[in-house]
């Protein structure tokens, strides 16, 4: 069975796990979990598709995400700065694609600090001319489809609230699991 097959049964059973075999709670986390899986990739082709249409075509996801969150405020951004409002942890992909962006003339440095991590970007001028594209094309298509369905602008506050907690609960489930696989593996003192 390949890694693939076996991933895809592993989502089945979880899917179709006998409901009176788990608790009301895990079948609600079940769920979300589901409809978290749906939600990522239904986002990453919005985005994938949204930034195909852009005048280029030479940025992947991460680098577009660095773009925006460059864009945001229109504040000179660092690194650590990138990372902690995109959430990551892998800062040597970030730092590729800010140097891609760079190469492409899509930001360019604010400062030179006297580390890499203390060196902060902004977007050049096509830098903020494709954001402000993803912009208008978000505006033009996914605002307006969700401004026709009536009370969707406070589910969606709600729901960005409940991401944001789980998010949290997610990250301190990670923590714990690491702390236990660790003590398991005789890591831990």
């Amino acid at each position: 069975m390949s890694k693939k097959q076996a991933v895809s049964a592993q989502i089945a059973a979880v899917v179709t796990e006998p409901a009176a075999e788990i608790s009301p709670i895990e079948q609600t986390v079940n769920a979300f979990e589901y409809a978290a899986w749906h939600f990522g990739s239904a986002f990453a082709r919005w985005r994938r598709d949204c930034l195909g249409a852009m005048p280029t075509n030479a940025l992947g996801g991460t680098e577009a995400s660095i773009l925006h969150v460059l864009h945001l405020n229109g504040t000179p951004k660092g690194l650590s700065d990138v990372a902690r409002l995109l959430h990551r942890d892998d800062l040597a992909n970030l730092q590729y694609g800010l140097k891609k962006l760079l190469s492409l003339g899509f930001i360019e440095k604010a400062s030179n600090g006297a580390s890499r991590r203390n060196t902060t970007y902004v977007p050049t001028e096509p830098g903020r001319a494709i954001v402000d594209a993803y912009l208008q094309h978000r505006r033009d298509t996914l605002v307006r489809l969700v401004g026709s369905m009536s009370g969707t602008q406070d589910a969606l506050q709600q729901a960005t609230s409940i991401l944001h907690v789980m998010t949290g609960l997610y990250d301190q489930a990670s923590t714990i699991l690491s702390s236990q696989i660790g003590d398991t593996l005789g890591l831990r003192p």
